[in-house]
């Protein structure tokens, strides 16, 4: 009965936290002010319960929660692994994560950018081919012998 807490498994339960929560909130205020933004570059007013929220600091109040979020979360891991609650089985699992993570996002910017790197070097034309319409091709009928 004395080791029904006993940890069986390799993983580490973390605890509550509150970086969840406000790292939605801080998305949320750095979605909504760079709209607000946007609107102040382009000269138009923004207004909303009366106020006038045409201005930067919106964006960059949420920008500033975003990144202290970052900075904290990261934090947290990072004492939790110094504490040792990491097991040998969630640091070997954070490393291929990032390992993983690495990659993947360099070949989605690569194939987000639209050329690979023989079409921007050779500078491909357009083609000058005409293009038939579907009903044009399948409306052709045989001749009769």
């Amino acid at each position: 009965m004395a080791d029904t807490h006993q940890k069986n498994h390799d993983y580490h339960i973390i605890s509550p936290s509150p970086w969840p929560l406000l790292a939605s909130i801080g998305a949320f205020v750095l979605t909504f002010g760079g709209i607000c933004y946007m609107r102040y570059l382009n000269g138009s007013s923004f207004k909303l319960f009366g106020f006038e929220l045409a201005n930067p600091w919106m964006f960059y109040i949420g920008l500033v929660i975003v990144l202290y979020t970052m900075y904290a979360w990261w934090a947290d891991t990072i004492k939790e692994g110094d504490e040792g609650h990491h097991t040998p089985v969630v640091s070997l699992h954070l490393r291929y994560g990032m390992i993983m993570l690495s990659p993947r996002k360099s070949c989605s910017s690569w194939h987000g950018s639209g050329r690979t790197s023989m079409q921007a070097s050779i500078r491909m034309k357009p083609s000058r081919q005409r293009v038939l319409p579907i009903r044009a091709v399948s409306g052709r009928r045989r001749a009769s012998r």
